[in-house]
């Protein structure tokens, strides 16, 4: 049933008794319901039409835009015509609803133009959106700045196009491939922007890298590092706020407590805050009542920095984010719709992680239209189907036993069988599940306007880079150890809790990754030693610390290692000395935690000891040494062992590829 507010019918009635403009849809209302007295015309449609477009001037537009084939047979259907239209021609834009432009268009050249409602899901072209490559930049200004330090430190292009693009579209996404200087490119449209504040989020071991490409073009005074505080005991909080150890005559609650106010002095142009410590400077409220959003705000110094004002929010390595499951994302969400800021950008070379539901949690943080709607989305792109609920067939299978007096589900009639089946799809909680992605070419076209994406080899001249699989065998000892893996681990499981329930496609990968990348340590020593004779320096790539530690034990003082329980300090010593210690010949890294900010490109040789299930972080992890700066052609190995985990998991990275590669299309490839 169609349901509208008293209130809104009113304020849309006193909308057309007032009404003097030119929109040809609220005319004719105005005339239906003030001078008719047909007030039946004000559904929830027209209402929101007036609320909406009333003070809309209608645009001018003269786009050709492509559309669904389902709206091109509505449209032959509509008009009785003889084809079936695959683009429209969109004349002038009059109003739009959330659902619905309302314009005047044609699907053939020589004809009328007419007025319709446009279905927005049926466009698959944002043709709203202005050409950026038009905007004007002063980018000599910024060369100067920067070759006053550095003589031959000069934007390229690739970068000056990511800056209008980025001025241009506001809300979006650079998704250049790594290593092209995106961090240069946001720098610079921060300050080209004008903004009152920005905030960037990133990882803390990208912080003072931020720091450092800022300061090419503004003052280091004008750009503050936010520190956490939780964790820290009473010296290390007076050391962080400036007293003298010990002569502070507070707390440790009342030190947390001015830690955190110190957020508020935060009035630096330029705030750069890592994301495990965002929830320490940024409340959620409990409730949606105005005494708890009120007391978030107020002990939010994150939040009042780039509300009520022309603020920038910058997201680096955003692909951190797409999990919306993750309590970052959630706090970065939830700041970013209280604050509403006039810019939002989002850096990433991989986008898509792993499947068009990761997509969607980066839309959805840009405040893009497709991702208003995920029970829409789910299905269009994900393969979304609904299923029931945990135990609901269970429950409603014995409910329908009982209706039919049977015992069991044997004891059914093949008719009877299909009539249960409508049963718990009638009466089931049922959830929604994605499968897998569908419709991809429609998902790129119709998010198109919100990306950058420039490949390497496109956008500055960088050395091959090769690809090499190698397969090995386990013996057959290792192979009889490798499939009494499964067993054994069942085994311990259930000495902790003989109830557990052991999902095996969901723990099994874990369990043989593990066994398979210690078992791969001697072919990486061996691979990296051939390497290292040569005087050639070597990164290898890790998942688990068991087999980084075991490399490390190996190389000794040749090595330098990085991972995640390494302090912001130790991880710059170590990506410093590889870069420029001729006696540090190997790097051993955790690919997710030096995966991204650094640079490596004293070395042209990436073996994976292991692989990781999510391709974006492989290629990350690449492009640490295929980058700006790499002299050498770029040798890159995958190791698998034949018939385990590791070729299922290359496998699987090889069908994830192929999703990613059809959302997400370089430039000249829209």
């Amino acid at each position: 049933m169609d349901v509208v507010s008293t209130k809104k019918k009113l304020a849309a009635i006193d909308i057309l008794k007032e009404y003097n403009g030119n929109n040809p849809y609220i005319l004719l209302l105005k005339h239906q319901v003030i001078i008719l007295g047909a007030t039946s015309y004000l559904n929830s449609f027209t209402v929101e039409y007036i609320l909406k477009n009333h003070n809309f001037e209608p645009k001018v537009i003269g786009k050709a835009v492509p559309i669904l084939s389902w709206y091109g047979e509505k449209l032959k259907n509509e008009f009785t015509i003889d084809f079936i239209p695959q683009k429209i021609a969109i004349l002038a834009l009059l109003g739009e609803t959330k659902d619905y432009y309302h314009c005047i268009i044609k699907y053939r050249q020589m004809m009328d133009p007419v007025k319709v409602f446009v279905p927005k899901n049926a466009i698959l072209e944002n043709f709203l959106v202005g050409d950026y490559s038009k905007i004007k930049v002063d980018f000599e200004r910024y060369d100067r700045l920067s070759s006053s330090k550095k003589e031959d430190r000069k934007l390229l292009e690739h970068q000056k196009e990511a800056i209008k693009f980025l001025l241009g579209r506001k809300k979006c996404i650079l998704a250049d491939d790594m290593g092209l200087g995106k961090t240069t490119s946001l720098a610079v449209a921060s300050i080209e922007g004008n903004f009152d504040s920005v905030l960037i989020i990133c990882p803390a071991s990208l912080k003072t890298n931020w720091k450092r490409e800022l300061m090419w073009y503004v003052p280091e005074r004008d750009i503050t590092i936010v520190e956490g505080f939780i964790g820290k005991n009473k010296p290390e909080l007076e050391e962080y706020l400036g007293y003298k150890v010990g002569a502070s005559r507070r707390t440790v609650k009342e030190l947390q407590e001015e830690a955190k106010e110190r957020g508020k002095w935060v009035d630096n142009r330029f705030v750069i805050i890592n994301f495990n410590i965002l929830d320490e400077f940024y409340e959620k409220p409990e409730t949606r009542s105005k005494e708890n959003i009120d007391k978030a705000f107020a002990n939010s110094p994150m939040l009042q920095y780039i509300a009520n004002k022309k603020s920038l929010v910058i997201i680096d390595e955003a692909h951190k984010l797409s999990n919306n499951d993750s309590g970052w994302y959630e706090n970065v969400n939830d700041m970013l719709k209280r604050a509403n800021p006039d810019s939002i950008y989002l850096a990433t070379g991989t986008p898509v992680t792993n499947n068009p539901q990761n997509y969607f949690n980066l839309l959805q943080l840009i405040g893009a239209e497709i991702a208003d709607d995920w029970i829409y989305f789910s299905k269009q792109f994900c393969d979304a189907r609904k299923i029931p609920a945990k135990g609901e067939k269970y429950k409603w299978t014995q409910k329908f036993l009982e209706l039919v007096h049977k015992d069991n589900w044997y004891q059914l009639t093949d008719e009877q069988k299909d009539e249960l089946k409508e049963y718990i799809n009638k009466h089931a909680r049922m959830i929604t599940i994605t499968t897998g992605s569908s419709n991809l070419d429609e998902l790129q076209m119709k998010t198109a306007h919100l990306y950058l994406r420039r490949l390497k080899e496109d956008a500055v001249e960088l050395p091959e880079k090769k690809i090499h699989e190698i397969f090995y065998d386990l013996t057959l000892e290792q192979m009889f150890q490798y499939n009494m893996l499964w067993d054994e681990y069942v085994l311990e499981q259930k000495k902790e809790d003989p109830n557990k329930e052991l999902n095996k496609e969901l723990h099994e990968g874990a369990v043989y990754r593990k066994y398979c990348s210690n078992e791969m340590v001697p072919n990486t020593i061996k691979l990296a030693e051939y390497y290292i004779n040569r005087g050639e320096k070597v990164v290898i790539a890790c998942c688990y610390d068991e087999e980084l530690y075991t490399l490390k034990a190996h190389f000794g003082d040749k090595c330098v290692i990085y991972n995640g329980k390494m302090s912001a300090k130790e991880k710059d010593a170590s990506e410093y000395a590889f870069m420029n210690d001729d006696s540090k010949m190997v790097f051993i890294g955790n690919i997710v935690s030096a995966g991204v900010g650094i640079t490596l490109t004293s070395a042209h040789i990436l073996i994976f000891n292991n692989i990781d299930f999510v391709p974006g972080n492989c290629r990350q992890m690449q492009d640490r040494i295929h980058r700006i700066g790499q002299k050498h052609k770029v040798d890159i190995y995958y190791q698998m062992f034949r018939g385990t985990q590791y070729e299922k998991i290359w496998n699987t990275v090889m069908k994830k590829e192929l999703v990613i590669n059809s959302i997400i299309k370089k430039e000249d490839e829209k």
